[in-house]
C-alpha cells in the first residue's frame, strides 16, 4: 500500500483498495472501540487527546488507567494523574523504576555518578500489568523505550502528546460522566 502518494483518494467514496476489507471483524470489544473513535471523529466539539482519551475510556467501562512517564516529565504525569484520577483509578510508573545500573546493561553513563540510573520500560509495563490497567498512556518516553513499553504492556498503550495537557473544563466533565 502507499496511501500517502495516492492522489485520489477513493476510499472516501467506497472503492476496497486492498484484500483486506473481506477478513475484517469488528464485533465485541472491537465495535465497541471502533462506535466510540468514529463517534468522536464526527463530534464537531473539538477536544484535546486526553479529553478523548478520558471520554472514549469512560463510555468503554475502563476503570484502571496507568501513566508509563520519563522522569523529566514528572511535573505533567502529575498533571495527567490529578485530572483523570477525578474520574478513574490511576497508576502511575516512572522511567527510572528499579533503579537498574546502566553499566550493568552495558549502557555507557552520561554523567560522572558512582551510580546512574537507566530507564526500565519493561518495569514499567510489568509493574502496570500487575495493577491490572485497562489502558496505559504513555507521556514523554523516548523512542525506543515506548516501543518495549508497549510491547510487553498486556493493556493496551496509547501516547500522550505532551503539547496538550489541559484543564478539563466544566462541559467537557458532563462528557465523561
Amino acid at each position: 500500500m502507499q496511501c500517502a502518494l495516492c492522489r485520489n483518494k477513493e476510499c472516501l467514496v467506497g472503492k476496497n483498495c486492498s484484500v483486506i476489507k473481506s477478513g475484517l471483524d469488528y464485533s465485541g470489544k472491537n465495535l465497541k472501540s471502533i462506535q466510540m473513535s468514529a463517534w468522536l471523529e464526527s463530534d464537531p466539539t473539538k477536544r484535546t487527546k486526553l479529553e478523548e482519551i478520558a471520554i472514549y475510556s469512560k463510555r468503554l467501562g475502563y476503570r484502571k488507567i496507568g501513566i508509563a512517564f520519563c522522569i523529566e516529565h514528572e511535573r505533567e504525569a502529575r498533571r495527567v494523574y490529578d485530572i483523570l484520577s477525578r474520574y478513574f483509578e490511576v497508576f502511575s510508573v516512572c522511567c527510572k523504576v528499579c533503579s537498574l545500573e546502566k553499566e550493568s546493561l552495558g549502557i555507557r553513563k552520561t554523567d560522572n555518578l558512582e551510580f546512574e540510573a537507566a530507564c526500565n520500560p519493561i518495569g514499567q509495563a510489568l509493574l502496570l500489568n500487575d495493577d491490572c490497567t485497562d489502558l496505559n498512556l504513555m507521556l514523554g518516553l523516548k523512542t525506543g523505550y515506548d516501543i518495549l513499553f508497549a510491547e510487553y504492556s498486556e493493556a493496551p498503550s496509547i501516547t500522550l502528546p505532551l503539547l496538550e495537557l489541559p484543564y478539563l473544563g466544566d462541559s467537557e466533565i458532563d462528557l465523561i460522566k
